[in-house]
């Protein structure tokens, strides 16, 4: 499967969470606004005091905090229209996309992209 990038995008974060399975995070907001991005998670990483949202579903509730139930990075993939990008996993509204031709890779909003056939 391969996407198309239909509006570009780019990056709202500079300084962007990279966890591993089993790092802890300091519990903060859930996402309100736009439903299709339900179930993302505002939280603050323990070891280096980062900030930034996670997919709920990648969160163990451990009470004031959670753990990661697998490795993650919020970096968001800089696009421009007529990209194609192989998607590595989707989530609540995002896709996690590599770009092959400039070897990079991130999430990106899925209404920004259209699934080439």
């Amino acid at each position: 499967m391969k996407y198309r990038v239909v509006f570009p995008h780019i990056a709202n974060e500079i300084n962007f969470l990279d966890l591993k399975k089993g790092d802890r995070v300091v519990k903060g907001e859930e996402f309100i606004g736009n439903p299709v991005w339900k179930n993302w998670v505002y939280c603050i990483s323990e070891g280096t005091l980062r900030e930034g949202w996670i997919p709920k579903q990648l969160l163990a509730d451990l009470g004031e905090e959670y753990y990661l139930t697998e490795d993650y990075t919020s970096k968001e993939l800089d696009c421009s229209k007529g990209d194609i990008l192989i998607p590595m996993n989707e989530m609540n509204g995002w896709a996690f996309c590599v770009n092959p031709e400039k070897q990079t890779r991130g999430w990106v909003p899925l209404a920004k992209l259209e699934l080439m056939i």
